[in-house]
């Protein structure tokens, strides 16, 4: 051997040893100063490492200790991060290959608190992060290849005072069956308040190793119960990087659907009771559930929805179709609640107590707030509606929202054989909330009424009016309480139960013959209604019908404010008749609670009928015009007042 390879041969001996001497002595807290620096500088914050342990290997396993990552100065809370310990395994081939692979990952005790202010501020925005070239991936091949997460006794505390959101949770990992690391899921489980009200989630995730294969979709679930509602998302996210590629199902239950404006920022619509199911994508901005498919109530439901978060204001547009709409459940998005006598068929009776009179124009309040927020347009069909005692059949509306200007135009309604169109603009702009309503009656047929009232063949005829108003107050209760405008109303070619108008008037000989020797429908010549509204108080300006027997005038009046009814309405006979006691009729009470009675304190005066209509129909040429174009020429009422002229 020659001196030259002795000589590299003891080199080679001596660096060995002096390697080996380095690691046995070697203190990895030696490294402890430059990794918190490092970490500092990356984030921004203070970082601290109690102890650092490792093992010299192709792979070593590195076990930090007492780790804690500040927190910004406006937190409440302390420590951003701690944890007890936190253990990896980094592959040292692989990282000289340029990949990041980490085989093993074991956080023991990990404690997270995040924050949010109201003006949109986190605590979990590290400035440093953001400006350094890397630090998020794109796509999910660019996150680290995990092999194992193991997750013993994490906590995770969540506190957004804008949204009312308080959460404590839980996180931890778990195995699956058998065993394999890739089919271990994470899972996170918490509970807390929002805006005061109970708050609990449930979400299960894959594995980070499922995170990290772009082939393999990432299963997801996720289960909340929040404002006495239930929901959950569940299925699997091509990319959960740029969640995209979605196949989730969702469903939704709860009492009342606006409950959830709270938690969303949609203005959801007061519903009934609601069972709902769609599919969930997400596109660029826009969140949309295809397929939506449950019930409301009694009802129903079927169609589209979406939210567009790209605008500068939310908008959310929606197709939806019924195919069985109970009228309850409409009333319900109006905010009328359900009838007592309903909800007392499935509670049990309770003492009787004196209570304020029944109201029945609603006042639940309109959201302001969303409503200038958000933008909409929203498509409603409804093909049967199930309405006892009421003669409805279909509707159909479209509902848009811009600005805070909300409209319904154009809503179409099929009443008694006919239609109600009408067009409604609520204004949120202006403070009060101004309502503007202009409703159309076309055709509605008088049978319709009286069949669904109980009193078949009593009578037929068409029905038209217009009623227009404008009225202020963000309740349908205080706008029409406050509304001033027109209300006509005209029916001609009609015919009513003689027996019925004869008992209108309290024509006593004449009531007792008909029931002797039977009933006979009366031909109506014309009936024409004019109405002014101040202030929420209707009075009739000129409300008269008249038949071959006799006229009846209605006078008096209504207040909508405290739906309360003053009507009298007073028969004029052109027949004579024997111990005729034509008093009038009056109509007192209120909406829910109508009082028909006798003015017996008042003596009738006498006159002819044809007097008085004479009188009556002399102003009423513009009541047909204002109703329908052409139809002041084209009726018995038209005929009538040219005669009479």
């Amino acid at each position: 051997m020659s001196r030259t390879v002795k000589w590299v041969i003891g080199v080679a001996l001596g660096l060995v040893g002096v390697v080996a001497l380095t690691m046995l002595l070697f203190d990895w807290n030696w490294l402890r100063g430059s990794a918190t620096g490092l970490a500092s500088d990356k984030t921004g914050r203070s970082v601290e490492i109690g102890d650092i342990q490792g093992e010299w290997s192709l792979r070593p396993r590195i076990v930090l200790s007492d780790i804690r990552l500040g927190n910004v100065d406006w937190a409440e809370g302390g420590d951003m991060l701690t944890a007890e310990t936190v253990e990896f395994v980094i592959d040292i081939p692989e990282l000289l290959g340029g990949r990041l692979v980490l085989p093993e990952i074991r956080l023991v005790k990990p404690a997270l608190a995040l924050e949010r202010q109201p003006d949109g501020t986190t605590n979990w925005d590290f400035d440093a992060l953001d400006t350094a070239s890397g630090a998020a991936p794109d796509d999910r091949s660019e996150m680290p290849l995990i092999g194992q997460l193991i997750i013993e006794d994490g906590t995770l505390t969540y506190r957004d005072p804008g949204t009312g959101l308080m959460l404590d949770g839980k996180l931890d990992t778990a195995q699956g069956g058998s065993g394999d690391a890739g089919e271990s899921t994470v899972t996170l489980t918490g509970e807390g308040t929002l805006q005061g009200d109970p708050f609990k989630i449930k979400l299960v995730g894959g594995s980070l190793l499922t995170l990290r294969e772009s082939d393999t979709p990432y299963p997801l679930t996720v289960d909340i119960e929040a404002v006495q509602s239930q929901g959950r998302i569940s299925g699997t996210v091509q990319d959960p990087i740029r969640f995209t590629g979605l196949d989730l199902e969702v469903t939704l239950k709860g009492p009342d659907l606006s409950l959830l404006s709270q938690v969303t920022g949609i203005p959801f619509p007061m519903t009934p009771p609601y069972d709902l199911g769609a599919q969930l994508k997400y596109e660029g901005d826009v969140i949309s559930f295809d397929n939506l498919t449950g019930e409301m109530g009694r009802s129903d439901i079927a169609g589209s929805l979406a939210v567009d978060t790209g605008r500068d204001r939310l908008f959310v547009s929606a197709d939806l179709v019924s195919d069985r709409l109970h009228y309850r459940d409409v009333g319900s998005l109006i905010g009328i609640k359900q009838d007592p006598q309903e909800e007392a068929a499935d509670k049990p009776a309770k003492p009787k107590a004196s209570q304020p009179p029944r109201r029945v124009l609603p006042d639940t309040p309109l959201n302001i707030a969303l409503v200038r927020d958000v933008d909409a347009k929203v498509l409603f069909k409804g093909r049967r509606v199930i309405a006892p005692n009421l003669p409805l059949s279909d509707v159909d509306l479209t509902l848009t929202l811009e600005n805070g200007l909300l409209t319904l135009s154009p809503l179409s309604l099929g009443v008694a054989g006919g239609r109600t169109l009408a067009t409604i603009a609520i204004n949120a702009r202006e403070q009060p909330v101004r309502t503007d309503y202009d409703v159309l009656l076309r055709n509605y047929r008088l049978e319709r009424f009286l069949d669904a009232a109980g009193v078949k063949g009593a009578g037929e005829g068409r029905i038209n009016g217009r009623i227009k108003l404008v009225g202020f107050g963000d309740t349908i209760r205080s706008s029409l309480g406050s509304a001033n405008g027109d209300i006509r109303l005209a029916m001609n070619r009609g015919q009513l139960s003689n027996l019925a108008l004869e008992i209108i008037g309290i024509d006593i000989a004449e009531a007792i013959g008909f029931w002797a020797g039977g009933d006979k429908n009366v031909a109506i010549n014309c009936m024409l209604g004019d109405l002014m509204v101040k202030q929420g108080l209707v009075t009739p300006r000129i409300f008269v019908m008249d038949t071959d027997d006799s006229t009846v005038q209605i006078t008096g009046g209504a207040n909508l404010g405290k739906e309360e009814l003053g009507l009298q309405l007073e028969t004029y006979p052109k027949d004579p008749s024997l111990f005729s006691a034509r008093t009038p009729i009056t109509v007192k009470g209120t909406f829910a609670q109508p009082v028909v009675g006798i003015d017996a304190g008042q003596a009738a005066a006498r006159a002819a009928g044809a007097v008085a209509l004479g009188v009556l129909l002399t102003p009423l040429a513009s009541i047909l015009a204002f109703i329908e174009p052409g139809l002041e020429e084209d009726t018995d009422c038209a005929v009538l007042m040219q005669k009479k002229r």
